[in-house]
């Protein structure tokens, strides 16, 4: 059995309320009858409780992760956040919880926070609601959001660069003679999708080429959303040479999609995506994709918001992170001519 308090009071023939000020450090106990009770209680075993340490200092050295999305769509993406944010967290002195709230209702986290079980909340996710953002500001607790610009200066955020990634996705394809592109969009994800879309369109528009609308469809949050989009474009009289998928997985459904019509990626249509998530090196061919730095990113939103909770008064960061073209087997030289 564990030793406590009283234990060390007992042998020592001292009150519990001494042996705890002087366990504590505190100066109305002599020096010598500090150390004398740090000893017995190093021979005794002693363990301090964790959970009275955080009551008497008024914080749980936790930090929540928040996820409004099934894990098993976003495992790739959290594998890659992950070590940063939680080898971040413990140079804090922190530990990182994992919460899901898979119908986006805000009243769990809101609990969690007011409960005191967490010092500081990173969402993790790209559509919490404006109920949520609201919520925790009018708390002044601690967050920063990963994944989705917020327009409110006072929010912290730290996201991939989704506008420049898409330019970058669309020049890629110009430059192999592609000028019948294709794009995914995800209307859910708020402004990830706007800065992905104006991307896309600012790009075509600098190379002198007309807005297709037809060659823009709609994908969701959920699972193999890319087949039944990347099937109206592929039926489309004049389908599409080139597609840029909205992320890896629909990147995916994609190639997928082109083979089931008989087609060959890329040397009948290329497919790009977006993100860098590890599904894309399994595929055939292997994907071409925007990656984004997921270690950084969750290293980075860890350090935000540790930053917060020890100085409150810190002023937000709006951190936008550059993402890098990496060029595999699913994007080729378009030979059919412009």
């Amino acid at each position: 059995m564990t030793a406590t308090i009283t234990d060390i009071a007992q042998r020592l023939k001292l009150s519990n309320s001494t042996v705890s000020k002087a366990l504590n450090g505190y100066h109305d106990v002599s020096v010598a009858t500090r150390e004398l009770v740090r000893k017995t209680a190093t021979e005794l075993g002693y363990q301090p409780s964790a959970a009275a340490r955080s009551l008497r200092r008024g914080r749980t050295d936790k930090i929540g992760l928040f996820l409004n999305t099934a894990i098993t769509y976003v495992v790739d993406f959290l594998s890659g956040v992950l070590p940063g944010a939680a080898l971040t967290a413990q140079g804090w002195g922190q530990n990182l919880l994992i919460y899901t709230i898979t119908d986006n209702d805000p009243g769990h986290l809101l609990k969690a926070c007011r409960a005191g079980e967490i010092d500081g909340v990173i969402l993790f996710s790209t559509h919490y609601d404006h109920r949520t953002i609201n919520a925790l500001l009018e708390a002044e607790f601690p967050f920063v959001v990963m994944g989705r610009e917020i327009a409110d200066e006072r929010v912290s955020y730290v996201v991939p660069d989704y506008y420049r990634g898409s330019v970058m996705a669309v020049e890629h394809l110009l430059a192999l003679g592609h000028r019948r592109i294709a794009f995914t969009t995800r209307p859910e994800l708020g402004t990830a999708n706007n800065a992905r879309l104006r991307g896309y369109l600012d790009a075509l528009t600098s190379a002198g080429i007309a807005i297709d609308e037809r060659l823009i469809v709609e994908t969701r949050i959920q699972p193999f959303s890319g087949i039944e989009p990347t099937r109206q474009l592929l039926s489309l009289k004049s389908p599409p040479t080139a597609i840029c998928a909205f992320h890896d997985l629909i990147a995916m459904d994609a190639i997928s999609v082109a083979q089931e019509y008989g087609l060959r990626v890329p040397d009948d249509v290329s497919i790009i995506g977006f993100d860098g998530l590890r599904a894309g090196l399994i595929t055939t061919p292997q994907i071409t994709t925007l990656a984004q730095p997921l270690e950084y990113i969750g290293q980075r939103a860890t350090e935000v918001v540790c930053q917060q909770i020890a100085e409150p008064d810190r002023p937000p960061v709006h951190e936008v992170v550059p993402v890098e073209l990496i060029v595999r087997g699913s994007t080729k030289q378009y030979s059919g001519g412009v």
